[in-house]
């Protein structure tokens, strides 16, 4: 059974709760390395729907800019 992806903004709020609990430091070697682990798992998450959302981004500007090429004709 798989567990269920967060989303974007779950996935950063995580990764910020992860970035102080490291900074405040006090946490045993294999807690340190197990945060690390699920911190690097939610950046590439989230750096791959940023790119997915600027791909979507760039087709709507090509779609945008092609309508106006052809109403100018």
């Amino acid at each position: 059974m798989s567990e269920e992806k967060p989303t974007y903004s779950e996935a950063v709020q995580r990764l910020e709760a992860i970035v102080a609990d490291l900074e405040r430091g006090g946490k045993n070697l294999d807690e340190t390395l197990a945060m690390f682990e699920e911190g690097k798992a939610l950046l590439t998450q989230c750096q791959e729907e940023l790119k997915s959302a600027e791909g979507r981004l760039a087709e709507l500007r090509l779609d945008e800019a092609e309508a106006l090429a052809s109403n100018e004709n």
